[in-house]
């Protein structure tokens, strides 16, 4: 698995599926290289042990996981070059999570951004003295109308 190359860009659907067929074959075929049958969905083979499958990973959501933690060190280490690079350009009140359209981002930026996007749905934030309440722009749960 390119664990590198995953931490810093979002690889296209077309790869993941190769790679997932790639994996399929070495799984799926017999000791003399001829085709063996699939005894199982691939989307199965993905299940936690617990839930009948083999516990392999599902490449895009792994994906998306390693490209979260690069959203954990913007949000956790403000002083790196990486952060003060991209905060310029993209989300110049330090948040990450309110980051603004630009006309071309990079593509490691739009990674990064499409990593956002699928974790802010699951983040939560403590309400505190309310000073960094913002009604209008904070996430409240709530589809937008």
């Amino acid at each position: 698995i390119p664990t590198y190359a995953f931490s810093i860009f979002l690889a296209p659907k077309g790869i993941i599926k190769d790679l997932q067929s790639k994996m399929g074959q070495i799984w799926w075929t017999n000791n003399d290289k001829a085709r063996g049958w699939a005894m199982m969905m691939w989307k199965k083979l993905c299940y936690p042990k617990g839930m009948g499958g083999m516990d392999f990973r599902d490449l895009h959501l792994f994906n998306l996981a390693v490209l979260g933690r690069q959203v954990w060190r913007l949000m956790t280490q403000q002083d790196t070059l990486c952060f003060k690079v991209l905060s310029a350009k993209y989300f110049p009140d330090g948040d990450v999570f309110r980051y603004k359209q630009s006309d071309k981002p990079s593509f490691t930026w739009k990674s990064i951004a499409k990593a956002v996007d699928a974790l802010k749905e699951g983040f939560i934030w403590h309400v505190g003295d309310g000073n960094n309440i913002d009604l209008r722009r904070d996430h409240w749960g709530l589809k937008a109308l």
